[in-house]
């Protein structure tokens, strides 16, 4: 049971960095949801979300991850960012 404590706390550990890495995220989303609102320009960038959705799979391709993971992740932090973006 010891060896099994320990992975959890791994897994606490990542998860923790996984969570302020996102809160990073959407603090530069924030930035940039201000920065277009300024320019006069909409919240969606259907170039930059393909080709943010297209090299972000493939890099989970690459280390072995699924594809189809990858895009459900990404989907649901663009759906949230797009909502930060649009309160400006």
């Amino acid at each position: 049971m010891k060896k099994l404590e320990d992975y959890r706390k791994q897994i606490d550990k990542i998860d923790e960095k996984l969570i302020k890495t996102l809160s990073k995220r959407f603090f530069v989303v924030k930035k940039i949801g201000k920065l277009k609102k300024k320019l006069n320009l909409p919240p969606l960038d259907k170039k930059r979300w393909n080709e943010i959705i297209k090299s972000r799979t493939d890099l989970g391709e690459k280390i072995g991850l699924s594809k189809n993971l990858i895009k459900k992740i990404y989907q649901a932090i663009h759906d949230y960012s797009l909502k930060i973006e649009k309160k400006f």
